[in-house]
């Protein structure tokens, strides 16, 4: 704990108190239910790009609905993290880097180095293409999320000094500026494809959901406010996927202005996506109530555990999910589509916590994952 000498003026109070750490039960609950909407993201995406259907076909306007509904799950990660790391602790620089950095450096290493060689394999990539892509950030079209979470931690401990000090005003004028500006940096991305991210930058256009997380750890989700944000939810997910499909139709293929639409800085999406944390938010709130009234059922027991092996299943998941698409492909028809999308997620979502659970008993692999 800081300690104040009787000449120094106390650091300025925060307008809402928080707690020094949120509660467990509503993260592990957006945790498992964003590692779920990642699989059904990946699970649809080539149909919405039209490798499995013509754009604006009824199989295509399904993907598209899915995996508008869907795209909050990586936005709500970041926040995540920001609410389990940005109070403020008794933590030395040193300890915190080496605590965070071997948790994300090591799999960051590993998974970009695996991945890499499968695409050489499968795609027949290059060294010198495959070598381009990690310094993309991007070895993998999921693992660009280890570059922004590395990015994140580097800058963690200095913003725990402007959480402890700013007030709560200033630092909701701080993630809203951030965020105005990682949605510029995407819109100019998408408008004339210059700045493109790269494994230094990916982090950057991110820091605005980061800080929010922490900020909307705390506030309490009456009836009332669970409505709206379930309203502003479904109005998010309708403007993700009109805007999209207007832009493909403008573009007359799925182009740069459609997959704007599709980008976690887009508008539609940054208020689906908080709108879907404060939705976790109030049921996590209802199942730790039930928990501490004796009530808890079965599936809410398991939370915990599959929270701490989503991180693993988001990292394998990729390799299982490709290979049997490879062989499966996807159906061009709405209700083929729907159920062999998701077996295909279901399958991958369990070789991938077992394989998660394995690797987690092997000594020298278990910090892989």
């Amino acid at each position: 704990m800081t300690t104040i000498s009787r000449n120094q003026a106390p650091p300025p109070q925060r307008t809402v108190a928080r707690s020094a750490a949120p509660s467990v039960v509503w993260l592990d609950v957006a945790r498992v239910c964003a590692m779920l909407a990642v699989l059904g993201v990946h699970a649809v995406a080539p149909v919405v790009t039209t490798a499995y259907t013509e754009l604006g076909s009824p199989t295509w306007w399904t993907a598209n609905l899915v995996d508008a509904t869907l795209l909050w799950c990586v936005p709500v990660f970041i926040m995540i993290s920001g609410a389990l790391l940005l109070g403020p602790r008794s933590e030395g620089l040193r300890t915190f880097y080496r605590k965070r950095f071997t948790r994300i450096g090591i799999p960051l290493v590993v998974w970009s180095g695996v991945y890499l060689l499968w695409e050489m394999w499968r795609s027949g990539i290059g060294a010198r293409e495959a070598f381009r892509e990690l310094l993309s950030g991007s070895p993998s079209l999921h693992l660009y999320f280890l570059f922004v979470l590395a990015g994140l931690y580097l800058l963690t401990p200095f913003l725990r000094v402007l959480v402890e000090y700013a007030m709560t005003p200033t630092l909701w004028c701080f993630a809203g500026l951030m965020s105005v500006v990682g949605m510029a940096d995407q819109a100019i991305v998408a408008l004339d494809g210059v700045g493109e991210p790269n494994a230094a930058t990916r982090f950057l256009p991110f820091i605005g959901y980061y800080v929010m997380g922490y900020l909307l750890r705390d506030i309490e989700m009456p009836r009332a406010r669970l409505w709206i944000a379930g309203v502003v939810f479904l109005v998010g997910v309708a403007g993700t996927a009109m805007g999209a499909a207007l832009m493909a139709s403008v573009e007359g293929e799925w182009g740069r202005l459609a997959r704007y639409f599709y980008d976690y800085l887009s508008p539609t999406i940054l208020v689906t996506s908080v709108a879907a944390y404060l939705v976790f938010q109030a049921l996590g709130a209802r199942l730790s109530k039930r928990h501490e009234e004796g009530r808890s059922s079965g599936p809410s027991r398991l939370l915990t555990p599959l929270a701490n092996l989503s991180f693993g299943v988001f990292l394998v998941h990729v390799l299982v999910l490709h290979t049997l698409r490879d062989v499966t492909g996807i159906p061009d028809s709405p209700l083929l589509m729907l159920a062999t999308t998701a077996g295909l997620a279901g399958v991958s979502l369990v070789v991938s916590l077992f394989v998660t659970m394995a690797l987690r008993r092997i000594p020298w692999l278990r910090a892989t994952v």
